[in-house]
């Protein structure tokens, strides 16, 4: 045994440009979602596929649905090889892989979870997917399954108790894939749900494995050519069994260098962190107030490992890690918007740094738009958060974005800011526009982009219909625009400017009273 609609007027394709390709470990590059709770038959899913040139977001039947639990893996040209809901495994044909099935298997998938492997699995953080170092065409899926006791008392009920590993060969079944081994287990005792985090070892080529464990400090194996090797459990706090589990995230830095383990509950422990023996140290403690009420946390770090975001259900904060002390570098970024063109006013729920530069923001449940982060590296609010910006081609439920180690730990450049998306066919980078004044009677001022004087105005109405549009050809900031001929109502005013290289929409919503 190895042990080892937004509804957006103009309706153009969705690319991706690269004018040159600076990241050259494309690994990350696939972000599978679904499925959409649409009438359509079957199950509608859609994925980001950053390697793509054009870029247009996939949107086919599908097999596999997603709750929480997400991992998937490319060869190093970028190229899907396979990917898990934490249930089934699914080659790149997104069929399910010989001997796929029942990852995670046991009482709490049969007995509370329906025993259905293409709904998905929990725990947006309790897998992940590793190549075998000592195998080129070898994967190693890491995962934790749920313990279900229904006879104990209820916070003893749903517990981890144990991390296991799947084993993909990809040399098998045509290129295809064929899961070898299947949920063997190499540690077992009482452990964190969620903050699962790789890292890949000073040498390049082997791997670190991190959870927290109870009652306290973090776990840490090691993955080689030989295979799983236990390594130590690194000190650490003691973890409160009431909150920990379940309720955050942890990020290694782009770097290595950096470790952030975040909840609302506990605050933010961030550790220095020597990829050559794998030891935490200069640990620094952030607290956050207690909640009134429990809610899932979220991080994910600048691709210039500088700067951690750090949100809420309802709120984005930024911490400057140089900061001395610690808590001066923490900035509040924004608020959870009532309002916008997604009527699902999405959450702060699940973040991820995408390997075009962004930082991408999502809800848990099902929404329609993304958020963004457009310039992460930047201090304050020049790190140009926008909210509802990324719009879908269907409706996301819930789940997560992929459980990815850092790939291009060891390159110069963590990411490729040389992607440029254009989005459109119901797909846009959707920026806010200047209006007022909201409510107005009808005469309202708007205040164009700076350098983007050219373009078309769109007025419509809540069912999406224009009921005004006007082409602006003036080299000012601002124009004015009657809408007193119009009923009263709530009318989405929006701007596309014509010397937009990325195609971007500025919109805001006005009561016409």
């Amino acid at each position: 045994m190895r042990i080892k609609s937004i509804n957006f007027i103009l309706l153009i394709g969705l690319c991706l440009l690269s004018i040159a390709s600076i990241a050259q470990n494309k690994q990350d590059y696939y972000w599978p979602f679904g499925s959409d709770q649409g009438e359509e038959p079957g199950v509608q899913v859609f994925a980001l596929d950053f390697n793509q040139r054009p870029f247009v977001p996939v949107l086919r039947t599908g097999e596999l649905e997603f709750d929480q639990s997400n991992a998937s893996i490319c060869d190093k040209d970028g190229r899907l090889l396979f990917y898990t809901n934490g249930c089934a495994v699914a080659n790149r044909l997104h069929q399910q892989m010989p001997n796929g099935d029942s990852i995670n298997a046991g009482p709490y998938f049969d007995d509370f979870w329906g025993g259905d492997c293409s709904k998905g699995y929990v725990g947006p953080q309790d897998n992940t997917i590793l190549p075998d170092p000592g195998n080129p065409s070898g994967y190693y899926l890491i995962h934790k399954p749920f313990s279900y006791n229904p006879d104990s008392i209820s916070e003893k009920q749903f517990t981890k108790d144990s991390l296991k590993y799947t084993y993909v060969d990809m040399s098998l079944e045509n290129g295809y894939g064929d899961v070898t081994e299947k949920n063997v287990k190499f540690y077992e005792g009482s452990m964190l749900s969620n903050y699962l985090t790789p890292i890949a070892q000073a040498n390049g080529h082997d791997w670190w494995i991190m959870n927290p464990v109870f009652p306290e400090g973090f776990l840490i194996y090691a993955l080689t050519e030989e295979g799983l090797e236990y390594n130590k459990i690194e000190p650490g706090p003691v973890w409160d069994t009431r909150y920990s589990s379940s309720s955050g995230y942890a990020r290694f830095s782009p770097d290595g260098e950096k470790y952030a383990y975040f909840n609302e509950f506990e605050g933010l422990f961030l550790y220095d962190f020597d990829r050559t023996d794998a030891t935490l140290s200069a640990e620094q403690h952030l607290p956050f107030p207690m909640p009134v009420q429990s809610f899932f946390t979220t991080c994910e770090w600048s691709p210039n490992s500088r700067f951690l975001y750090m949100a809420k259900y309802d709120t984005l904060w930024q911490l400057d890690t140089w900061a001395e002390p610690l808590d001066r570098g923490l900035e509040f970024i924004a608020e959870r918007a009532t309002t916008g063109p997604d009527p699902t006013r999405p959450s702060f729920g699940v973040t991820g740094l995408g390997p075009d530069c962004r930082i991408y923001i999502r809800s848990k449940s099902s929404s329609k738009t993304f958020h963004v982060i457009h310039k992460p590296d930047e201090l304050g609010l020049a790190c140009d958060f926008v909210q509802q910006a990324f719009a879908l081609p269907s409706s996301s439920a819930a789940g997560s974005f992929p459980n990815f180690p850092r790939f291009r730990v060891d390159e110069e450049e963590k990411c490729d800011p040389s992607i440029v998306s254009i989005v459109g066919e119901t797909v846009w980078w959707r920026r806010d526009l200047t209006v007022y004044p909201i409510p107005t009677t009808g005469p309202i001022t708007i205040e164009l982009p700076e350098d983007h004087y050219k373009g078309m105005i769109y007025v419509l109405d809540m069912q999406g219909q224009m009921v005004l549009h006007r082409e602006v050809e003036f080299l000012v900031g601002e124009l004015s625009l009657d809408l007193s001929y119009l009923p009263s109502g709530i009318y989405s005013v929006e701007y596309v400017a014509r010397d937009s290289e990325e195609r971007v929409v500025w919109t805001e919503r006005v009561v016409v009273e």
